[in-house]
């Protein structure tokens, strides 16, 4: 491309300049080394790969350049103004995960982030809406940090709580309750002569040898160690450090009901043969007993384990104990929360028929099952007829399980804001797609670059 322009002359003789190139408008500017459209192009490949990779793929189309380069056309930008928001959404994110976390703001009437915040304590985000007196709804999740910002900042705001968190928190709790009652979840076996007297679980604390199991046996030996130092008066923090042992793993131990509730956690893991019982299971019935043919066979299915899990598997079915029902599938913690939080419509008819046998067995559960789907009900719903969600919350007190009574009692505090999103639209469905698209672009800085390049990725990339 060739291009001709006019080089004028300072008639003043006390100008420092003597001549001057005349400019051309949306093409030239003055001191530039490049066009104003190839800076918009650099400008874009940077906002959406970044430093390295924009300068790669710059030299790809023959605009060679320097990541440098890229990242001070980045910072280079104005920030943009949103202008004034009536609706914001607020959620976290990692900097560095359990580390350092930061806060990013959404209007979501037009989806797009409107400015990122440096930590995520309710201090710096009350001083934002300070800054902010039109909000006039904030939607966030049930973090504590936010709640208290949005009373101290925006007091004339109307919070609404996201009842998709609100639904989450209620699955983590239920989690809970079922991981309490694990040794609930074995199924009966049919009674036998050599089972009879023996305890659901005595044949999984053995091998295949008939010895106790080495996890079996550290169970029970950490189990005594730590109930015998609390007798005594030691602190859980003492009894930690005294044993080499994790706070976490101290407390669980302290706080389980019996031996049997640990041991069943120990001895109940899912297993890499859960999803082949049923086969087993129908090849027993036809005669086939031998344990490293079936092992071959299920391996060809896509089975990973070895032969000596087939072994204990199949143990009960030499002693006699042999079902005589088709196996049902195997109770999980996480499968039997699955189904509480499901939709009854959405079970087939095995897996309603496993809870409702699990829920005949264990009082707690079935109680549990109720409340869950009640809440589910009314979330989901949005239902705010004769103060449904205050009788959830008086019935759960009464006779709830304690991680439902905890949840309640959070759930209380966040009274108003869960009303709202039951009589509401408004959720924080934008707010976590945004979240997400920061990961994205986290995950092209590597983590080298500082707060405010990404801060600006984040508040300029389309």
């Amino acid at each position: 491309m060739r291009l001709r322009a006019r080089r004028f002359t300072c008639e003043n003789s006390a100008c420092s300049h003597r001549t001057f190139a005349e400019q051309i408008p949306a093409l030239t500017r003055r001191y530039a080394r490049r066009t104003d459209s190839l800076t918009a192009l650099l400008t874009d490949i940077a906002l959406f790969l970044g430093g390295r990779p924009g300068a790669r793929m710059a030299d790809r189309m023959s605009m060679v350049t320097c990541k440098d380069t890229m990242l001070r056309l980045i910072r280079a930008l104005p920030e943009p103004n949103p202008g004034p928001v009536q609706v914001l959404g607020v959620d976290e994110f990692a900097l560095r995960r359990r580390w350092k976390y930061a806060t990013v703001l959404v209007d979501m009437t037009t989806h797009r982030p409107v400015d990122v915040l440096a930590s995520r304590t309710a201090a710096t985000f009350a001083a934002w809406l300070r800054c902010h007196p039109e909000v006039q709804m904030i939607c966030r999740d049930r973090a504590g940090s936010f709640r208290d910002g949005a009373c101290a900042g925006a007091p004339q705001a109307r919070q609404v709580a996201d009842p998709w968190h609100v639904l989450h928190n209620l699955a983590e709790a239920v989690e809970r309750i079922v991981g309490r009652h694990r040794a609930e979840l074995r199924e009966p076996l049919p009674t036998a002569t050599e089972t009879a007297s023996a305890s659901p679980t005595a044949a999984d604390e053995l091998d295949i040898h008939g010895r106790p199991r080495p996890l079996v046996a550290r169970t029970r030996e950490r189990y005594q160690l730590i109930h015998e130092r609390i007798a005594r008066g030691d602190s859980l923090r003492a009894i930690a450090r005294e044993l080499r042992l994790s706070r976490g793993t101290v407390v669980r131990f302290a706080e389980a009901a019996d031996l049997d509730e640990l041991l069943a956690a120990a001895t109940q893991r899912p297993s890499l043969i859960d999803d082949y019982r049923l086969y087993l299971h129908h090849r027993w019935l036809e005669g086939c007993t031998n344990a490293s043919a079936l092992a071959r066979e299920i391996q060809q299915l896509g089975y990973r384990g070895d032969i000596n899990t087939v072994r204990r598997h199949l143990r009960p079915y030499r002693t006699g104990a042999i079902p005589l029902d088709t196996p049902l599938p195997h109770l999980t913690v996480r499968r039997v929360t699955n189904w509480i939080m499901s939709r009854p419509e959405h079970l087939t008819d095995t897996e309603r028929k496993c809870l409702n046998d699990l829920c005949d067995r264990s009082p707690a559960l079935a109680t549990t099952t109720e409340y869950a789907r009640r809440l589910a009900v009314i979330l989901r719903e949005r239902r705010t007829e004769h103060l449904a969600f205050d009788v959830w919350l008086a019935d759960v007190r009464l006779d709830g399980q304690r991680e439902l009574r905890t949840l309640a009692s959070g759930m209380r505090r966040d009274h108003a804001a869960i009303l709202a999103a039951l009589s509401t639209t408004h959720t924080s469905g934008a707010v976590e797609g945004n979240v997400t698209r920061i990961k994205l672009l986290k995950r092209q800085m590597y983590g080298r670059a500082n707060f405010d390049l990404l801060r600006r990725r984040i508040l300029l990339s389309p």
